[in-house]
């Protein structure tokens, strides 16, 4: 097992928890004030949500590439079953997903696991064709499934060929925000890094706990949220800091 994955330059699974600032406006000018914003902020890496974006993607991605200097960018097209914009067909988000590629100025690709292995495998191998890394992500915005369902998830999305599994899950309960604690820290005893949060405001302990339980990043808020429950980004990287249950940042 790796204890630590290394993409674009950047160790995950090493020190704190990387922060991630999504960006999430549907057009060109929104998009710039955003970017001027989120590269103020304590940021690790970007994420763009490329399903909430009406315009050229292409020139997106070279205002982001101006805007955001050399930190990674994460490209994510979300999907409306997966609580984004995107309403399409596994064969169409494929499709889109593969377009996207195909344009560059990013360094991170997401692949949901919901549009099939064989398109996931497909898009994985496309990805890493083109020197990207892989987040195969899952979100479920209605429950949290029990433990070792989770733990399972994780597990298979690495054995697909993720360089980072994520999982979100709504929680319902106390107890289910400490079962995604817990499968968190399971799955990542096994394969490494991972990236997990149970959503809403009753699971953003989930968010601050990755130094602990082996989820290597977490995001956070700029000009908007991307998903319920996300915390201000200055305001998390500062507990982060706090809570550093290693001592990583003792001397800055």
């Amino acid at each position: 097992m790796e204890k630590t994955v290394t993409i674009a330059g950047m160790e995950f699974g090493s020190g704190l928890p990387k922060v991630c600032v999504p960006l999430t406006s549907g057009c060109e000018l929104g998009l710039l004030k955003e970017a001027r914003l989120a590269a103020a902020l304590p940021a690790d890496l970007y994420e763009w949500r490329a399903d909430w974006y009406q315009g050229d993607c292409s020139g997106a991605l070279a205002l982001l590439g101006r805007e955001l200097g050399d930190k990674p960018l994460l490209c994510t097209l979300r999907t409306a079953k997966e609580g984004g914009q995107a309403d399409l067909s596994p064969a169409a988000y494929e499709e889109r997903l593969a377009a996207l590629v195909g344009l560059g100025g990013f360094r991170l690709l997401d692949v949901e696991l919901s549009c099939g292995e064989e398109r996931a495998r497909r898009l994985i191998a496309l990805a890493r064709s083109r020197g990207l890394g892989v987040v195969v992500s899952r979100h479920d915005f209605q429950k949290t499934p029990p433990q070792q369902e989770m733990v399972e998830t994780l597990l298979r999305m690495k054995a697909l060929g993720a360089d980072l599994p994520k999982l979100a899950v709504m929680p319902q309960s106390p107890a289910d925000v400490l079962a995604v604690l817990e499968a968190t820290y399971e799955a990542s005893a096994q394969i490494g890094p991972v990236i997990t949060m149970a959503m809403g405001d009753l699971g953003k302990l989930s968010r601050v706990s990755g130094g602990l339980t082996g989820s290597c990043l977490t995001f956070g808020a700029g000009s908007s949220a991307s998903a319920p429950g996300q915390l201000n980004a200055e305001d998390l990287r500062a507990i982060l800091q706090d809570l550093d249950p290693w001592g990583t940042q003792k001397g800055m």
